[in-house]
């Protein structure tokens, strides 16, 4: 009677174990997103990154199951007038700090870090043939492909490219949004990043529709095409480039974020993006840690 007893306790405590674990492998969970960090000769902005990374590998920002930055990690890959090798490489340096990370980052790309030193101008036209030489100096140091998807918990976390198509005079170039549009058919839970501010419903004071780096209907066709027919899937998007905080809508259903630049601002701005794997939505909070 007593070793059957036992059996049956030790019956339950297994199922117990296995409902805790199949909870905790669905439980909830949350994203720091970071935008326009702007690595460069100035170490203040290091050691913000460094103090932020702390924060997260401690869990005093709790639950992070990985970091994004939203594009312009760096200012520009090197110093003007310095020579291109590792020791002055401002990517090299900004990647060695977020080696310090626990858990994983990811990195979309901006018109700063397809800038190869100072002297470049980030705004203009870029050939083609110099976007393929940036892509595979990113590939070398941090491994990331040049758009990618991340799947986790039955969500598509999406990391577009809105340089890739700067050779066309274009954000999206027709080989991305092919890809992208496959992505999308999975009809999982999706959300977006990417470097560029969108036409949302209700633009920003900043802004104008005349804006030189807006991605309009008008510029981008296919993109906001392929967003109203899976609008149900979408559940945020998150971008930078302005370096203002900004809330909006798209197609009064998909909440749009604009990020703070963390390199300009003292307090380490960012976004922090919850999960509900339960109820497949997005929670967002605005943080502003240490203001001065």
């Amino acid at each position: 009677m007593k070793n059957k007893i036992i059996n049956t306790l030790l019956i339950i405590l297994l199922v117990l174990s296995t409902i805790i674990s199949a909870q905790e492998q669905k439980g909830n969970f949350n994203i720091v997103v970071l935008s326009d960090v702007h690595i460069s000769n100035d170490q203040s902005k290091d050691k913000r990154l460094h103090d932020l990374i702390e924060k997260i590998n401690s869990e005093e920002i709790p639950n992070v199951k990985f970091v994004v930055v939203t594009g312009d990690f760096v200012s520009a890959v090197y110093s003007a007038g310095k020579e291109r090798i590792d020791e002055n490489s401002r990517l090299v340096k900004g990647i060695s700090i977020m080696n310090n990370l626990k858990v994983p980052y990811y990195i979309a790309l901006g018109n700063h870090d397809y800038k190869i030193d100072n002297d470049r101008d980030s705004d203009t036209y870029f050939p083609e043939s110099e976007i393929l030489e940036m892509e595979k100096l990113w590939m070398d140091v941090t491994g990331l492909d040049k758009y990618f998807v991340v799947e986790e918990s039955g969500w598509n976390f999406i990391f577009l490219n809105s340089m890739r198509g700067r050779y066309l005079h274009r954000a999206f170039d027709d080989k991305q949004m092919t890809w992208f549009e496959n992505v999308l058919k999975k009809e999982k839970p999706a959300v977006l990043f990417f470097h560029h501010p969108i036409e949302t419903d209700n633009l920003p004071k900043i802004f104008s529709k005349g804006h030189k780096d807006l991605i309009t209907p008008e510029n981008e066709p296919e993109f906001f095409e392929l967003v109203n027919k899976h609008k149900k899937n979408i559940k945020g998007i998150f971008f930078g480039h302005v370096h203002i905080w900004a809330k909006d809508v798209l197609y009064k259903t998909i909440p749009t974020y604009l990020t703070n630049s963390f390199g300009d601002e003292k307090g380490m701005p960012f976004n922090l993006l919850k999960i509900d794997l339960d109820k497949n939505q997005i929670k967002v909070e605005k943080f502003h840690l240490d203001k001065e």
